[in-house]
């Protein structure tokens, strides 16, 4: 319901009609028509009535999803696009460096990297026509404040409408982004790749384990080497990861090569029983991999 009172909400002044004036030649149009320009004026001007009149502030738009900076520099929002491109990354960063100091480097990288998310490519698309709105808002106020009636039109529509800048700024915008993707991607999927070929010399341990425990079963001590528990020599068992399985003492020595990565060729994850009132239960650890290429269960 409008206020005659309220200069937003469909008074006198409400950005859809233009001020009063005491110069006789009125500006013909809609002021707020000639700030955004012919490109989907008609779309924000939809959405920008519904927040005027029912008060709402969210609504999705699509641009501002898949483009959410190019969209920002199409529709003349540069302190917003600048705040997007800089404080988000830097927000990022912080939230990896505080969750670091609580958690493990993988749930502190991906709980940074989801609520970045959420924030670039939920909540911005959400509130992007209110913002847009709000933007709006602002300009025509100052436009009135400094500009006869007569003027406004002409000078909102130099003002607002949408820019050409984003296609000189694409190339590099292209570039910053797939750097920033290819910087948190990249390692991220090497580190997962190591732990699989970790894994993967876990698994291929699991019968000298079962002979470690089936030996411990029947003398009450652990086999000195392979052939005491009864498998196959250590070079003979052998994977895509790993050069060889080795049993001393009980322990399962794994080391890793053949067309294993580089940052783990050559080193080894020893796997260790421990007995507790006649059962075996196993633990793994490694001084020389990395513990983010370690599953879970070695850390």
């Amino acid at each position: 319901m409008s206020d005659p009172n309220d200069p937003i909400k469909g008074g006198a002044h409400s950005i859809y009609r233009a001020p009063a004036s005491n110069i006789t030649q009125v500006p013909e149009g809609n002021l707020l028509a000639a700030y955004l320009g012919p490109k989907n004026a008609d779309y924000y001007t939809r959405h920008f009535r519904v927040f005027e009149e029912e008060n709402k502030t969210a609504s999705w738009n699509w641009p501002a999803f898949f483009l959410t900076f190019p969209w920002l520099l199409y529709r003349k929002m540069w302190l917003n696009a600048a705040l997007y491109f800089f404080v988000l990354p830097i927000m990022y960063f912080l939230m990896l460096f505080m969750f670091m100091a609580v958690f493990s480097v993988q749930t502190a990288t991906a709980l940074s990297y989801l609520i970045w998310f959420l924030t670039a490519f939920i909540g911005v698309p959400i509130f992007a026509n209110w913002l847009y709105f709000r933007h709006a808002q602002g300009k025509l106020k100052k436009v009135a404040m400094i500009t006869t009636a007569d003027q406004q039109a002409l000078q909102l529509a130099r003002t607002g409408g949408t820019s050409s800048v984003i296609l000189v700024l694409l190339p590099f915008i292209v570039i910053f982004v797939g750097g920033i993707l290819a910087a948190i991607t990249i390692p991220a999927y090497q580190d997962y790749t190591i732990r699989m070929q970790v894994s993967d010399g876990i698994s291929l341990s699991h019968e000298a384990k079962t002979a470690v425990t089936e030996y411990y079963q029947n003398t009450g001590k652990y086999p000195a080497d392979n052939a005491s528990a009864g498998v196959l020599s250590a070079n003979a068992i052998s994977g895509k990861y790993v050069a060889s399985v080795e049993i001393y003492d009980g322990n399962v020595s794994i080391t890793y090569g053949n067309t294993a990565h580089a940052l783990i060729n050559g080193k080894i994850l020893l796997i260790s029983p421990q007995s507790s009132a006649g059962i075996l239960s196993w633990n793994c650890a490694s001084e020389a991999i990395q513990p983010r290429h370690l599953p879970a269960v070695c850390r």
